[in-house]
Formats: structure tokens, C-alpha cells, sequence
């Protein structure tokens, strides 16, 4: 049985013609007419595209493509052969594996874990949180005293002026300090339990002059003294009807307050909040629990 590349050949050299002007006219590469004529498919382009040149050289012999066609194909089976890659592929650079996904998670894993133990040294290790919102830096006052109020971390021991100073549940604190006429310096400070500190100061300058009249005419209409005990207690305190102190008061501290006509307390912890009035002593309620109550 003749061969595709045997009538090829055998039709041009009838005709006379040589590889390189076959090549010429139809444009095909000299090696590859050879390839055709030889039969050595291997050195040629897929299947699909030797067939293209199969009807091109064909036609230009003047012979009959489907007959060339149907000896290629029972030449060669297409159906075993896959149709080949004219250019090689390069190997994928990065490849998914199920044992690279296991060292990527394990790595993430323990870079979480060193910088959660980063952050918790330097939490250690260094100064603990002091945020002091009240009094403001370098104010005036005719006052006797000021609340220094602000939070910290709960373990910190937290000192206003050298005293210790017990926090409140998550580390509030509210403090009442004693101011004298002049300038005043209140130093506030937090440590952790490696040493480390951390340091707030508050100047103050308290004129007495101008508020002799104000607290004597005071003094002769409502003042009531605030104890509070055992534990911390949230107060608003509102002096003739307006807001004049709300915050978490630490266990222990006192704090006085003076009103022309009415003092309205609001406690939430009423077995903690003391007041003294008119000599009298007289706790607010029961442990706990939110009582109002207006003086006089």
C-alpha cells in the first residue's frame, strides 16, 4: 500500500520539480516537504496542521486531497495520537502542595504565637497605661480640693501624691485631693510588677480670696459631706440644678459639696454612699443598689 509521502514525491519528480522550488511556490520550508515525502511524522506539527499541509502540497501537484487525506489517516491513527505542542511549556514556578499548605499554616501559626508573646513581654515590660482626664494641666480653682479621675490597667498599683489609691473594676479610679491656696502639684503614677512606671503631673493654682464670699454664703444654705464605703460607687451630683460632678468614686474617699438651695445626689451603689449632714450620718441604701435622693 502506497504512502502519503511516496505519491507526494513520486508527483513532484514526475512533474520535475525540485524540494526548493516546490518550497518556493507553496511557500513550505524545504526540511519540511522532506518530512512529508519521508513519512517521519514525529518531526512534524500536530496532526491537525500536517493535514493543512498535505491539501496545500497536494493541490499544487494537481493531485486529489481526499484521496491523499484517506491515506493519511489510515496511515497514521489519530485517535492514539495526541496532537503535539509545537513549543515546550515551562514548569509551573509555584506549585500548591498539601505539604506546602501544611508549612505555610504551621509558619503562620508560629509567627502568631511569637508576636503574641512579643506583645505580652512588652505589656509586662513596660510602662502600664495612665490616662488622667481629669483635672486639666495648669488650671485655676477656688476650690479646697479637685477630682483627679482617669484609668490604668487593673493590675497596676496606682499612688496620687505617694498614697495608694484602690482601683475601681477595670482599673477607673476617681480620687478627691486636698488642694492648699497657691500653686499645687498632684503627681500620679501607675506601676506594673516588674517596676516599670508611668507618670502624670497636674499644676493647679488655687486662689481662696475669691471664693471666701461665694463658700460662706454656701456654707450658711446646703453643704453635705460624701463618704464613700466599702466598695467604689458611681455619683452624679448636680448643685442647683445643674451637673457638677459625675464619676466613680474609689472606696475611702470623701468629697464636700455646697448648694445655695438644693443638693440632688444619684448613687449606684447606695450601700457604699455615705452622707453626713447637719451632723447626721446617714448611708444611702443598700449595696448594689441606685438611689436618688436631695438635700435638703
Amino acid at each position: 500500500m502506497k504512502r502519503v509521502g511516496q505519491i507526494l514525491a513520486e508527483a513532484r519528480k514526475n512533474k520535475g520539480y525540485s524540494l526548493e522550488q516546490v518550497a518556493e511556490a507553496t511557500k513550505i520550508r524545504k526540511q519540511t516537504l522532506a518530512f512529508l515525502e519521508s513519512g517521519d511524522w514525529d518531526q512534524l506539527p500536530s496532526p491537525t496542521f500536517v493535514k493543512g499541509l498535505i491539501k496545500n502540497y497536494g493541490s499544487f501537484l494537481d493531485l486529489s486531497t481526499e484521496d491523499l487525506l484517506a491515506f493519511y489517516r489510515r496511515e497514521f491513527d489519530e485517535k492514539k495520537v495526541k496532537e503535539k505542542i509545537t513549543f515546550p511549556l515551562r514548569p509551573p514556578r509555584f506549585r500548591l502542595t498539601p505539604k506546602l499548605v501544611t508549612g505555610l499554616v504551621a509558619a503562620v501559626s508560629v509567627s502568631a504565637v511569637i508576636v503574641y508573646l512579643f506583645i505580652q513581654y512588652r505589656s509586662f515590660t513596660g510602662a502600664p497605661l495612665l490616662e488622667v482626664t481629669e483635672p486639666k494641666d495648669n488650671t485655676r480653682s477656688q476650690a479646697n480640693e479637685v477630682s483627679v479621675i482617669g484609668r490604668t490597667w487593673p493590675d497596676a498599683i496606682l499612688k496620687i501624691n505617694g498614697q495608694d489609691v484602690r482601683l475601681a473594676p477595670g482599673g477607673s479610679f476617681s480620687v478627691a485631693v486636698s488642694l492648699a491656696e497657691g500653686i499645687n502639684t498632684i503627681t500620679i503614677t501607675a506601676a506594673n510588677r516588674f517596676g516599670k512606671i508611668a507618670t502624670e503631673k497636674r499644676t493647679i493654682l488655687v486662689d481662696f480670696e475669691g471664693s471666701k464670699s461665694a463658700t460662706k454664703s454656701a456654707s450658711q444654705a446646703v453643704d453635705i459631706e460624701l463618704q464613700i464605703g466599702p466598695a467604689s460607687a458611681s455619683v452624679s451630683i448636680e448643685i442647683d440644678g445643674k451637673a457638677d460632678f459625675e464619676g466613680v468614686l474609689v472606696a475611702g474617699a470623701t468629697k464636700k459639696f455646697f448648694a445655695k438651695e438644693r443638693i440632688r445626689i444619684v448613687t449606684r451603689n447606695a450601700g457604699s454612699t455615705k452622707v453626713l449632714f447637719h451632723g447626721q450620718e446617714a448611708v444611702l441604701g443598700k449595696e448594689g443598689e441606685t438611689v436618688e435622693k436631695s438635700f435638703p
